[in-house]
């Protein structure tokens, strides 16, 4: 009895898998889980997994939080920045002192280049003290709207001038399989 209990500990053991579980992204971005038809914004595939797309690589390259400088990027080159595209235009929204967008609907992917939100969402909202339509825009670098690059765009998107700062906690999850049955702990 003593070695089956071993073995069933060692079998359990080794059946362990510690996840750096990611569910936790959708979070960390206004409307996250919004996006039509998409889990995984960050990815090529919108399921999640594999290669990251722009706007995951922007968010990798900005510590994997939702902060002004990655708001005010266009991530896909489509002439929207990622807080237009995600109903957060003058970067306020944050995940713990301002967990609130403009608009929950009509959001596009800040990674696809082909998926636009409609300009009319943002046309009159006014951020600090200036309208958007008078606002210019950050420039270009590898693929991504930053400030200071030149930009060729013919119509460049308009982008508020503010300060937002978020760091919520990573969240790391371990996975349990013994005989077919998961245990998830956070």
């Amino acid at each position: 009895m003593p070695r089956t209990a071993l073995s069933l500990v060692l079998a359990a053991a080794a059946a362990t898998v510690t996840v750096d579980a990611r569910p936790d992204y959708v979070f960390r971005i206004p409307n996250g889980a919004n996006v039509d038809g998409v889990n995984a914004l960050g990815h090529v595939d919108p399921s999640g997994g594999g290669a990251r797309n722009a706007f995951g690589q922007d968010f990798e390259a900005d510590g994997e939080q939702w902060v002004t400088s990655l708001c005010m990027m266009d991530s896909d080159g489509d002439g929207q920045t990622n807080g237009q595209e995600l109903g957060d235009p003058c970067c306020e929204w944050n995940q713990t002192s301002n967990p609130v967008t403009l608009w929950s609907t009509g959001l596009s992917h800040p990674g696809e280049v082909s998926s636009m939100s409609n300009a009319s969402l943002w046309a009159n909202v006014v951020c600090s003290n200036a309208t958007m339509s008078n606002m210019t825009a950050p420039n270009s670098t590898a693929g991504s709207m930053r400030p200071g690059a030149s930009n060729n765009a013919t119509t460049a998107p308009s982008v508020p001038v503010v300060s937002s700062a978020m760091t919520p906690a990573m969240l790391s999850t371990t996975v349990l399989v013994v005989a077919g049955v998961a245990a998830v702990f956070m």
